[in-house]
């Protein structure tokens, strides 16, 4: 019995660099494209809302602010009972999927209630930001609102 392994057939190894070649191409053709795709200049800001008053703050007042919102973020986590223990109410959200029937309304109640948190949470980084920018001097408030145009500018370009 002649058990030395047979080498593949030269037709599998050509094949299989094919294979390759064409998959690189594919991929360089994808990634050329969505390099390639823009927003439309009268879309959305490069981010969320809040996000682009945030990246324009200096260093140092993202940092302040930081510090402000893990303080305020502490008491809205026990006013509310959610925290890294009990995954900031989604056990009760999975508690429910995984139940048959699903129950849609106590459901729905949980994902209300999440986004009322949510929007509350929302809503104190957003008067912590005012605060903020009302104690800026005029000037700093200027070079603020510049920064904010030339992040906005930048979403055209």
């Amino acid at each position: 019995m002649n058990n030395v392994p047979q080498k593949p057939k030269r037709i599998w190894q050509i094949v299989l660099v094919g294979s390759l070649v064409v998959n690189f191409i594919l991929i360089g053709f994808g990634v050329g494209i969505a390099s390639n795709i823009r927003r439309a200049p009268d879309g959305p800001p490069p981010a969320v809302f809040g996000s682009v008053y945030l990246r324009a703050l200096s260093r140092e007042s993202r940092r302040e602010l930081g510090q402000e919102m893990r303080e305020v973020r502490k008491g809205h986590a026990e006013k509310h009972g959610r925290n890294s223990l009990n995954n900031y109410g989604y056990d009760q959200a999975i508690a429910i999927l995984t139940t048959t029937p699903l129950d849609g309304q106590a459901l729905r109640d949980v994902m209300v209630e999440q986004e009322q948190v949510s929007s509350e949470h929302l809503s104190q980084a957003r008067d912590l930001l005012l605060s903020h920018l009302l104690r800026m001097s005029q000037e700093d408030r200027h070079e603020y609102a510049e920064e904010i145009k030339k992040i906005l500018h930048r979403r055209d370009h």
